[in-house]
């Protein structure tokens, strides 16, 4: 049984929120996450994702969601969609030189996971150029999403300063960094 007044060890609703205005947690350099998302697939992809979506939701725009929305099929693409136009809608409102087409950025987004399904059914050099390919493709999404959602916070909440890698994406990097290492030692192995 906990005292009175102490701190749950998981938020709860009794736990005070983290206002956007505090948090730093999707504030990075667009170039470090187009590399990570490039070196490190599939990890990091999913954990910048994680993080698109709890900035999202952080904001409140309109159509920001549970980042498990993105696991039902077709939906999934169109849930990532949504919250690609929010950020671009919101910078609108803004005084950023900034913009961002989200049409374009799903459509990135939507090649990567193409030339990544590509890579899955292909053997040795062939699956690694689809793999290569639909890193290429989506470290163009992060750069783009990232630089549009700092622009965004930038203009929100001046005085920011970018974050440092955290805890969750350097093990993300480390997860993903492995999935590549082990991309490439197949690809030349035959397999």
């Amino acid at each position: 049984m906990m005292e009175p007044g102490m701190d749950p060890p998981f938020p709860s609703s009794a736990s005070a929120p983290t206002t956007p205005a505090n948090d730093l947690g999707f504030y990075r350099p667009a170039r470090r996450v187009a590399l990570l998302g490039f070196l490190a697939p599939g990890a990091y992809e999913l954990w910048w994702l994680w993080q698109l979506f709890a900035f999202t939701r952080r904001e409140r725009f309109p159509h920001a969601r549970a980042f498990w929305w993105i696991l039902i099929p077709f939906y999934g693409l169109y849930v990532i969609y949504q919250q690609f136009d929010d950020l671009k809608k919101g910078l609108q409102g803004l005084s950023s030189p900034v913009r961002l087409s989200a049409a374009v950025a799903i459509w990135l987004f939507i090649a990567s996971a193409l030339a990544g399904s590509g890579g899955n059914r292909g053997t040795g050099f062939t699956a690694l150029g689809f793999f290569v390919v639909s890193g290429l493709l989506f470290a163009a999404v992060a750069f783009m999403v990232q630089q549009a959602a700092n622009a965004y916070q930038e203009a929100r909440y001046p005085g920011r300063q970018p974050r440092g890698m955290t805890t969750g994406e350097v093990i993300a990097t480390v997860i993903g960094v492995i999935i590549f290492a082990l991309s490439i030692v197949g690809a030349m192995a035959g397999g």
